[in-house]
Parts: C-alpha cells; sequence; structure tokens
C-alpha cells in the first residue's frame, strides 16, 4: 500500500463534497483528484521519473496539496522550500536532493531568476501563476494532461519527501523520508491526534504549510473533512475565518497562539466550532497554555517531535491538558505528552544505555515513522541509531505515567561555575510574570563562573512603561535557585524567527557572544 492509495480512497468515499478551498476557489474531492492525476501525467510528459525530485516554492496555496498528493500518487520525491528562505538556502536544497523541476508562484519569479542558473541538475522551472490564472503554465500543462492512472508501482521504500533542517543547531541536512514513513504518519494520526477526525471537520492550513501544517493533509483527506488555505499567516484572518469558516481544526506554532490570544483580548470571536488547536514546533510555556485553554476553551492538544522522527513521537491530548489547567496540576502542562501509540520513547545516557523513570537523558525514539536517513550523510546518520533506537539531542525525563518532560536541547544547556542550567526551567519562571509577553534564556559569557543566565524578554504593550529590570530580576530570584536566576535582563521589541515561528536561539546567542563585553 502506498500513499497514492489513500487518495483514491477519499475520491470514491467523498467525490462530491468540497476537499479543498481558498477565498477564490473550490474543488470537491473528484475535481481534486482530476487535477492530481493531470498534474502526475504532466510532470511524467517532461520526463520526470518516479523518484526524481521536484521542489515547490511558495507560501500555502491549493496548488501545495496538489504538488503533495501528486507526487504521493506518482512516486516523485518532493521538497517543499520554506518560502521564507534564503536564495542560498534554496539553491542547496534544490542541488543537495538532484530537483528536475522548480514549481513556483509569481511571488517568487524574481527569485528563481536569481537561482536558477545555479542548479545543477535543474531542466524546467513552471509558474503557477494567480489564483484565476487559466493561462499559467501550471494550469496549460494540467489541461493538455490525461487523468489516468501511473502504469508502474509506488513501493512503499519509494523516497516520499526531502525536508531540510531550519538551521537553528548547526549545518543544514536534508532528511530522507519514504512512503512507509508518511503512511506510518498518518496512522499515527489518525490512532492518536486526529483520532476523531471526521467529514465535517474544516481544518485551517494557517502556518506554513511546508512545515507541519501541511502534515495534516492526508489524516484529514482520507475522513473527507475540507481544508480552507490561508497564503500566508496573519491572527485577525485567522479568527475571521474561526467564525466565518466554523474552523475545527488547525496547527500553530506557540508565536501564532500568542498573537491570536493577544488579538481576543481584543476583541473576542466565536471559536465554539473549534476542535483540535494542535501547537507545536517550539516549546509553550505553561503560562502561555493555560491563557490559551482560557481563550479557546478545551481544544488545545500538542505533542513532541522531529522531522527524523515526523511528525510526533509523543501527544498530549485536549483532555489530559484541560484537566491540568481545571485542577491546578499544572506542572503536567510543561509535559511533552505520552508516546504515540505505535511509537516507542526512552531516556538514555550517553553510551546508549536506557535509563530508569525520572532519570534524566538524552531522549531516545523507536518506531516505522523514523527517518530514513540524512541525505547523502550516512556518517551523519549512523551517528544518531543505536538498535533500533535513534538519538534526539533533546534532553528529559520520563516520569513512571509514561508523561515525556523536556528540558532542552543538549546544545543550550548553559553551564555557570559547574553547574548545568536549562534555558527551559528559566523560561517557565519569566512567562510566569504578568507582563511578559516572549522569553527566553542564554549563557554569556563571564570571567569568573564561565557562563551567566541573562534573559531576554517582549513585554506585552500595555506593560511596556510600568516594568523594569529590576521587576524582572526579583520575580526571578523569588522564583528560581540563586546559581540558575538571570543575572541580567535586556528588553526588546522582537524575536528573530524562522518560518516556522522558532525563535532563533543559536543566532542571538551568537551575537552576544560576540559582542560580550557589552553584557558583563
Amino acid at each position: 500500500m502506498n500513499l497514492g492509495h489513500l487518495l483514491d480512497q477519499a475520491i470514491i468515499s467523498f467525490p462530491d463534497r468540497v476537499a479543498v478551498y481558498d477565498d477564490s476557489r473550490s474543488y470537491t474531492f473528484a475535481e481534486l483528484g482530476e487535477r492530481v492525476y493531470r498534474l502526475g501525467n504532466w510532470l511524467l510528459s517532461q520526463g520526470l521519473k518516479p523518484g526524481d525530485g521536484i521542489g515547490s516554492l511558495q507560501y500555502n496555496s491549493i496548488e501545495t496539496i496538489e504538488i503533495e498528493l501528486a507526487a504521493s500518487k506518482f512516486g516523485f520525491s518532493r521538497t517543499l522550500l520554506n518560502a521564507r528562505g534564503t536564495v542560498a538556502e534554496h539553491i542547496n536544497a534544490l542541488n543537495a536532493m538532484h530537483a528536475k523541476l522548480l514549481i513556483y508562484s509569481d511571488d517568487f519569479a524574481a527569485v528563481v531568476e536569481e537561482i536558477k542558473n545555479s542548479l545543477s541538475t535543474l531542466e524546467r522551472c513552471a509558474a503557477i501563476g494567480a489564483a484565476t490564472a487559466s493561462t499559467s503554465e501550471y494550469e496549460r500543462g494540467l489541461a493538455s494532461s490525461s487523468v489516468t492512472a501511473p502504469t508502474y508501482e509506488v513501493t512503499p521504500e519509494h523516497t516520499h519527501s526531502v525536508y531540510f533542517t531550519s538551521g537553528t543547531t548547526g549545518k543544514t541536512k536534508g532528511i530522507v523520508l519514504s512512503q512507509r514513513n508518511w503512511m506510518a504518519l498518518v496512522r499515527n494520526h489518525l490512532v492518536d491526534t486526529y483520532a476523531d477526525a471526521r467529514e465535517t471537520d474544516v481544518v485551517l492550513h494557517a502556518a506554513p504549510m511546508s512545515h507541519a501544517s501541511g502534515a495534516l493533509i492526508f489524516a484529514h483527506l482520507v475522513r473527507g473533512a475540507k481544508q480552507k488555505v490561508i497564503h500566508r499567516f496573519d491572527a485577525d484572518e485567522v479568527l475571521d475565518a474561526f467564525e466565518r469558516d466554523r474552523v475545527t481544526t488547525l496547527w500553530l506554532a506557540p508565536t501564532m497562539v500568542h498573537m491570536l490570544i493577544e488579538r481576543m483580548r481584543l476583541r473576542r470571536r466565536d471559536v465554539s466550532a473549534l476542535r483540535s488547536m494542535r501547537y507545536g514546533g517550539a516549546p509553550m510555556a505553561a503560562q502561555r497554555v493555560r491563557e490559551a485553554v482560557e481563550c479557546f476553551g478545551p481544544v488545545l492538544c500538542s505533542g513532541w517531535g522531529q522531522w527524523e522522527a515526523p511528525q510526533q513521537c509523543t501527544f498530549l491530548s485536549q483532555a489530559v491538558i484541560a484537566e491540568a489547567v481545571t485542577s491546578g496540576n499544572h506542572a503536567r502542562l510543561a509535559s511533552a505528552g505520552r508516546s504515540m501509540t505505535f511509537g516507542e520513547v526512552a531516556i538514555a545516557d550517553d553510551d546508549g544505555n536506557l535509563l530508569p523513570f525520572d532519570a534524566e537523558g538524552e531522549v531516545v525514539v523507536a518506531g516505522d515513522h523514523l527517518m530514513v536517513g540524512y541525505l547523502d550523510q550516512p556518517e551523519e546518520t549512523a551517528a544518531l541509531r543505536f538498535g533500533r533506537w535513534q538519538r534526539t539531542g533533546d534532553v528529559g525525563r520520563l516520569d513512571k505515567e509514561g508523561f515525556l518532560y523536556l528540558t532542552d536541547r543538549k546544545k543550550d544547556l548553559i553551564i555557570s561555575g559547574g553547574s548545568n542550567i536549562y534555558p527551559r526551567e528559566v523560561e517557565e519562571v519569566l512567562y510566569a510574570h504578568a507582563a511578559v509577553l516572549e522569553a527566553i534564556a542564554i549563557g554569556i559569557p563571564d570571567d569568573r563562573w564561565g557562563e551567566t543566565v541573562h534573559a531576554l524578554v517582549v513585554l506585552r504593550h500595555s506593560e511596556i512603561a510600568s516594568t523594569s529590570t529590576e521587576d524582572i530580576l526579583e520575580w526571578c530570584k523569588r522564583k528560581l535557585a540563586d546559581y540558575k536566576r538571570p543575572r541580567s535582563v535586556e528588553f526588546v521589541t522582537e524575536f528573530p524567527k524562522n518560518a516556522y515561528g522558532k525563535i532563533l536561539r543559536k543566532d542571538i546567542r551568537a551575537r552576544h557572544w560576540a559582542n560580550a563585553a557589552t553584557h558583563i
């Protein structure tokens, strides 16, 4: 079985229901299926073969879904480029995966002109054009092609996609995922995260579909749900969609949830249709989780994972989060949840020995969702593997009930005077301060201690005039052990973030180490 079977099953089961739509177009499952088949056959007519690489460079669109489904059905390997990425990142990704064709939207015409002569294996670029442009190369290609099924078998071992790491923790790597990996991902969603997905659901793609939001496509396709596409995240547009489209399901980065909460403070919206607001991609402080539940109701769920083990390895359900908020068990809100049904999570030491409950070490995972490996980097892949387990680079512990608590990335550890300090613990305290909107803690150089804790804080707009450095330091002094508390505070208006809402901690830390004298 392959992913194409899931598409065909959905077309047969829900032919006349709306499958995808945006503010100007909508397609039924039958119409979407026809467009996907035409796209696949057009790609074959351009000389592509199963396994060949396709790049997509665009913001969220219906075409993103069509490319995903056509690549899955016809066995092409695709990468969805980060629309906010740099020219160099696009070139590196497309060359690394030996892409033969690049499909792009008009937004990126100038970028494509700039990069196409630097792409070593690229044979063709195809423009999508405006949503209503029937004369675009993409639409002409669909119109000229047939709706016949591929004459060859796409096996579970076929490469489905290559994801390129965001580069916040080191050298960018290509993560190779097979059809088998993605079938496991879809199964995990249907068994755990979206077990109650149904025909009446309306999924909103507001976060980048090149990241986690795109992973919702298949699980909801096979259940007959509608999927609405928003070009780029906009808090007011998302809240409008909650009311107008009766959205039930979406994935958001924590920073996006923060923005929605702030907008809801200004003007309440009808969010009564919501059933699942999945957040992830970065930790969310317990205080912010409580605020989100108060704002949107018992709809928040979460989990943890990496593209090396897509899309999640643990799940923290709506029921668990709501119970923790109601009961006051706020420590549970800091958990990443329990292992997925068809997966394993454990804690290991540096030698690969599994550790008992409540012991802290590196989080390791197992299951058939684990990546094939890093693209053309067998040694990097082998360094992560021991037996059936794969290292994650995250530090944490498992309690006796099986809940995972992530402490931090190994590389983010602050070592002050020989003591280990995990930024996550400091940040939870910072977020609990009523004036704080966003915060991170990093280590900065200190002649005596090696490193000391430095807090960077974005204040709520209403609190800027009344909150001082001394307020934040005193708050932390009351809440943290002496060696863990920040020695300095820096107020900023915003944090640099990647396209998926992750704060670029590495870049911030590098700036402070490069200019250390001004912060000691």
